[in-house]
């Protein structure tokens, strides 16, 4: 497997008409994480840059919650940047999106919608 092959997707959209929201996908097509709303096209590009850049720094620190449903995610912090992921049934489940996530981030293309 060569690594063009296993490149994710980060992909991004226009939501509610005028804001864009980025979302990562792995190489399976699986929704890894989605971003928060941003205001032009430009800064969610920039967006992107420091999503890539924070959940791969030292500092990060990911740790897994619970929420009152008994359901599981991930939360991926650096600083003031908080990404917080999907919910799973499963603790295990939770801990291996957020490494998908740390894996895709660098190694996936952006693609506006």
């Amino acid at each position: 497997t060569t690594m063009a092959e296993i490149k994710g997707k980060y992909t991004i959209e226009c939501v509610y008409g005028d804001l864009y929201q980025f979302s990562l996908f792995a190489n399976n097509g699986q929704l890894l994480y989605e971003s928060r709303e941003y205001a032009t096209l430009a800064s969610c590009k920039s967006g992107i840059e420091t999503f890539k850049k924070n959940v791969q720094d030292e500092k990060t620190k990911t740790r897994i919650d619970v929420d009152k449903n008994k359901n599981y995610k991930f939360i991926i912090k650096n600083g003031n940047s908080i990404y917080v992921g999907e919910s799973y049934k499963t603790k295990t489940a939770a801990e291996n999106s957020a490494e998908s996530v740390k894996r895709f981030a660098l190694i996936s293309d952006v693609v506006v919608k």
